[in-house]
């Protein structure tokens, strides 16, 4: 406890001097050294829009150092043990999506919608994949046990796909992409035909039918097969408000 907060003195120092009108020149990432910038890629989608802004217009590489020890040792779980869990597992997960999420693409794993995903909840309870289904573009859909304490419901499906059968896998959205871009032959439906859309798709793949309108498992519409606009926008809320720090 004792080590916690002096943790927290040490980053409030940084704070309060970012917001008692201290005016230091911003740094560009991009004009950063090399270990700084790989560490911001590293921590992306945890540090948060206030610590970004302080770690960029720190000045030296002494007080970045401080920044990022501190850094750590706030999200440590077991600050009495040498072991940092929470950097450890962010770690792995790094090296994880960079050796498997670049492939079909020209960008690092750690900036592919698989990769967001992934750093920020770590591996699926389970994967089913389609890319062998015909009539179904290549889709992923991910099982996640949610943590309600954060927001989340108790379990919910993400479904990953390949946006005309080709590239790399995006995130698929129920109300941007609807049903409609996950069969590869669709000329007999429009886009808003929720409930043929459905049904083809259940014929071809039973289980992702419903992952089409909903990422939470039995969870549907008052208008019927109609996507929910409500936990779309808490799936937003918990998944994309990050682009802001940038």
């Amino acid at each position: 406890m004792e080590n916690r907060k002096i943790v927290f003195i040490f980053l409030l120092s940084f704070l309060f001097l970012f917001l008692s009108g201290y005016v230091a020149p911003q740094v560009k990432e991009k004009d950063l050294p090399p270990k700084y910038r790989d560490w911001l890629k590293l921590v992306n989608y945890h540090i948060t829009p206030k610590e970004n802004e302080v770690f960029l217009k720190l000045t030296t590489d002494r007080d970045r150092d401080i920044f990022i020890e501190l850094f750590w040792k706030m999200r440590d779980p077991t600050p009495g043990t040498p072991e940092n869990e929470f950097k450890e597992e962010l770690i792995k997960r790094f090296e994880y999506v960079n050796k498997y999420f670049s492939r079909a693409t020209t960008r690092e794993g750690w900036q592919t919608d698989m990769g967001k995903i992934y750093m920020i909840l770590g591996p699926p309870a389970s994967i089913e994949t389609f890319e062998g289904a015909i009539g179904i573009v290549p889709c992923q859909a991910w099982s996640y046990y949610g943590d309600q304490k954060k927001g989340l419901p108790p379990q919910f499906v993400l479904v990953f796909f390949k946006k005309g059968g080709v590239g790399e896998f995006k995130l698929y959205d129920p109300v941007s992409d609807g049903p409609y871009e996950l069969l590869e032959n669709k000329r007999e439906f429009s886009p808003d035909d929720y409930e043929g859309l459905y049904e083809r798709i259940a014929n071809l793949a039973p289980t992702l039918a419903d992952s089409s309108i909903s990422i939470i498992p039995g969870e549907y519409s008052l208008l019927g097969y109609t996507p929910l606009l409500p936990e779309i926008q808490l799936f937003y809320r918990i998944f994309w408000n990050q682009e802001e720090k940038k």
